[in-house]
């Protein structure tokens, strides 16, 4: 007589070891939902992100549509005052409320508005947050880095627009006694 030691094989037994092997088990449920879950993080952050640099994108560009503006305002004034006064700055006589009186380059000197205000004095749509400034300077006009405290036949304008007390855009031009 012949032992079998292993036993006959039974349908129960094996259609439990294929069914083992063949299952979805709760370790890679898990392991596949924390991969899912990485990536969903993954993807958001980089929608975060690029939300980020898009919202600094428009705040740079509203910077310097606004400091643009006001520069081509600046620019369209005479070098010097029309009446012949030889003030740098406002000249005694002119209201500082608007800009309106403002008949020269160095009128704009120190000038700011925050929120940012038209010609006119009529705040601007949608600037609740931003603040415009205007430096003049006269400058060496062989180095327009160079500020000088006498008259030179340049001035360096300066204007700059912010954002939040944050620096968005600041626009540099010259202009010189020549038109």
């Amino acid at each position: 007589m012949s032992l079998d030691l292993h036993g006959p094989v039974t349908g129960n037994t094996r259609g439990n070891a294929q069914s083992g092997r063949n299952a979805f088990t709760i370790v890679e449920a898990v392991i596949s939902t924390v991969i899912v879950a990485v990536m969903f993080v993954a993807a958001l952050s980089t929608v975060s992100a690029s939300r980020v640099t898009q919202h600094r994108a428009a705040l740079v560009n509203r910077g310097r549509l606004l400091a643009d503006s006001l520069l081509s305002e600046v620019l369209q004034q005479s070098y010097e005052d029309p009446d012949g006064t030889p003030v740098f700055g406002i000249e005694s006589g002119e209201p500082t409320a608007t800009r309106t009186n403002f008949d020269d380059v160095d009128d704009f000197d120190g000038w700011s508005s925050s929120p940012p205000v038209g010609r006119d004095g009529t705040p601007l749509t949608n600037s609740t947050s931003w603040k415009r400034t205007v430096q003049v300077k006269w400058v060496d006009p062989s180095d327009a880095g160079q500020v000088s405290a006498a008259e030179t036949g340049v001035k360096r304008v300066t204007v700059t627009a912010e954002y939040a007390g944050v620096p968005q855009a600041s626009l540099v031009a010259l202009r010189t006694t020549d038109p």
